[in-house]
């Protein structure tokens, strides 16, 4: 009869420790975040009635996921679905704060979607977040998600 194996209390912590890290989620996140938006514009796409072509990969940018985080928070915290923050805060100046010289920024918000998967599709739905996130000008990006609360900025350096 073959005997059951028990595993240690030490296993089950660690796997909880590793799940719910922080760090590796975030880092998880980002990668997923960026794959996807990639994904997109290395193949090009129909934004409503206007096909946008292949366009160079974007790279990830933590003062713009900065940026993101901020915003995602303020609205999830403030029940908001809007560019503007819940006390005027502009895109500009979001990404100001952060210290992030840019010549050029663009912000996608929405709200509802429950995984990296669907907020991309749902830009892509979305003529003018399909044209922003597909803009052949932008080279960096930051995401964040707070609940259902989406948003990803999307930056040129100067």
């Amino acid at each position: 009869m073959p005997s059951k194996k028990i595993l240690s209390p030490v296993f089950f912590i660690f796997l909880l420790l590793l799940i719910s890290s922080p760090g590796i989620a975030q880092d998880t996140f980002k990668a997923e975040m960026l794959k996807e938006v990639n994904n997109v514009r290395r193949e090009g796409c129909q934004c409503g009635d206007e096909y946008m072509p292949p366009v160079r990969p974007l790279y990830w940018n933590d003062k713009l996921e900065k940026a993101a985080k901020s915003h995602a928070r303020d609205m999830y915290s403030n029940n908001f679905f809007n560019h503007e923050g819940s006390r005027g805060k502009t895109l500009k100046d979001r990404v100001n704060a952060t210290g992030y010289k840019w010549s050029f920024i663009g912000e996608n918000i929405s709200w509802g979607y429950y995984s990296v998967k669907e907020v991309v599709q749902g830009w892509i739905d979305s003529p003018d977040h399909c044209r922003n996130m597909m803009h052949p000008d932008f080279m960096e990006m930051g995401a964040a998600r707070e609940g259902t609360y989406w948003v990803l900025d999307m930056g040129e350096r100067r």
